[in-house]
């Protein structure tokens, strides 16, 4: 995950205000964009798809998860200078940052957030929960985006798997987050990372006070599921308990970044039952950041590059199918088949791919 330093609002305007006329790859451009070219590297792998840049994060800032809050973007920008253990490179003072677009690219403010931050969720139409600190010392930042007041929480106890947290959704009105960088046992031959036996996955409640959460463990790393394609049963081992996402039925999904994986949690809860994915792209187990479902209607694609600072926008010629799930890969934003695992790349040559949210028009 990466970071990112402080530029004021005035050079962030300055630098993304432009709109309409991008430059695209696979096609005409999108009626709105930043006037910023795609960079050469950027290739079309899959025909049907056009590619235009949406913005670019400011000065060092760099861009991660992203959250259509009402109409608007909502995009984490970190600080390089803050680490994802929640400490600073020393002799600086960096500030990672929210920044809100319009859907055309346009800032509209900023807030300032501590630590690193690496998750971002809707709570309710005027509140915004947000994760910091994914390696250790997490911290939960809770947003009111009608006032623009925010109270920080940190844990009642240490984390049960010894690291920070990572990524949030909320289902059902419960937040859902992911226990990141676990501690994991020794390498062994059938394991030659190590295995997670601690939770990769809790529930996250407030308690009363105002300043600390509560964490329930809801998924163990080890825990047994169906492999969605051979129909066996199977133990996980969730090395890299990474980013969130909700299925179009509901399922809370998780990526097991490291191991190329989607678990999938049906009716999570007491009851839940779990299964997983492996996925591959060229043939090969390929790890995935974000995942999301095209929805019904017309509606674009944003996507981060952590590396080259850009937010993509990717369009579908003939529209996105709804229901036909996509995911930030190594590099590349890849369609996926959720049936089989495979994936196939849309486009190829980014940097390093991370947030990825549709938003419709």
């Amino acid at each position: 995950m990466s970071k990112a330093k402080f530029l004021c609002l005035a050079g962030i305007a300055s630098i993304l205000s432009a709109c309409g006329g991008g430059s695209s790859v696979g096609g005409t451009p999108a009626t709105a964009g930043s006037g910023i070219q795609v960079p050469a590297s950027v290739s079309e792998a899959l025909p049907g798809y056009k590619i235009s840049v949406f913005a670019k994060i400011p000065g060092s800032l760099q861009p991660d998860d992203l959250l259509l809050h009402g109409n608007n973007v909502y995009v984490l920008a970190q600080d390089p200078n803050n680490n994802p253990d929640g400490t600073v490179v020393a002799g600086t003072s960096p500030q990672s940052q929210i920044i809100e677009y319009d859907p055309n690219g346009n800032v509209l403010k900023t807030i300032n957030v501590p630590g690193h931050p690496d998750g971002i969720a809707e709570y309710d139409a005027n509140t915004i929960w947000l994760t910091s600190n994914e390696d250790a010392n997490p911290v939960l930042t809770v947003i009111n985006t009608a006032t623009g007041t925010q109270q920080t929480f940190t844990p009642d106890a240490l984390t049960a798997h010894g690291g920070g947290l990572d990524d949030l959704k909320v289902v059902n009105g419960t937040v859902y987050v992911s226990g990141g960088n676990p501690t994991l046992t020794s390498p062994s031959a059938s394991a030659p990372k190590g295995v997670n036996a601690n939770p990769a996955v809790y529930s996250m409640t407030l308690n009363p006070g105002n300043k600390t959460f509560h964490l329930t463990p809801v998924l163990m790393g080890e825990a047994t599921a169906t492999n969605v394609v051979t129909g066996a049963q199977v133990t996980l081992n969730m090395i890299d308990p990474d980013s969130n996402a909700i299925a179009p039925n509901g399922d809370f999904v998780q990526d097991n970044q490291a191991g190329s994986q989607l678990v999938f949690i049906h009716n999570p809860g007491p009851n839940q039952s779990v299964s997983v994915l492996p996925l591959t792209a060229y043939g090969n187990p390929s790890p995935v950041d974000d995942t999301r479902w095209a929805p019904s209607g017309n509606s674009f694609m944003l996507l981060s590059d952590n590396a080259t600072q850009l937010i993509y926008r990717i369009d579908a010629t003939a529209g996105f199918t709804a229901g036909t799930a996509y995911s930030a890969g190594k590099g590349m934003v890849l369609q996926d088949n959720i049936s089989t695992g495979v994936m196939t790349p849309v486009f190829t040559g980014m940097g390093n791919p991370h947030g990825l949210i549709f938003v419709g028009q």
